[in-house]
């Protein structure tokens, strides 16, 4: 009996774990997927994703990109600020984040973000909406 408990638990947090979790609205949902890239906390960033194998599969190119840094590369990854320039609404459900890294702030580079089930979630850009 007394081990019940503890296996609950364990079966309770590590089902929710596997969800992916979006944001409430288009800015946090990149601004949360970004700062979990920075930090080299993928899994969580993939929580931000939409379950579409295109994302996920260059959230994991990134991940092997970010694991080859030395501890420099590292570092600079971790302390970067994220500058956003703007937050495009395209239609009620899509919009498109503009961003900069400040390690590279003349690159910038953007985010297309889907709203599903009232979560928003970062969007494969091959994908047309």
């Amino acid at each position: 009996m007394k081990y019940c408990i503890p296996l609950l638990l364990f079966i309770s947090c590590s089902t929710n774990q596997q969800e992916p979790r979006g944001a409430d609205n288009a800015l946090d949902a990149g601004r949360e997927y970004l700062q979990a890239r920075l930090q080299g906390d993928f899994e969580t960033a993939a929580r931000y994703c939409e379950q579409d194998s295109a994302i996920l599969q260059s959230l994991r190119m990134e991940e092997g990109l970010f694991r080859a840094l030395d501890r420099e590369g590292r570092q600079l990854h971790r302390t970067a600020s994220i500058q956003i320039y703007a937050l495009e609404d395209n239609t009620k459900q899509s919009a498109r984040l503009i961003y900069a890294l400040s390690y590279e702030p003349e690159k910038k580079d953007t985010l297309l973000l889907v709203e599903k089930n009232q979560r928003w979630f970062i969007a494969s850009p091959q994908l047309n909406r």
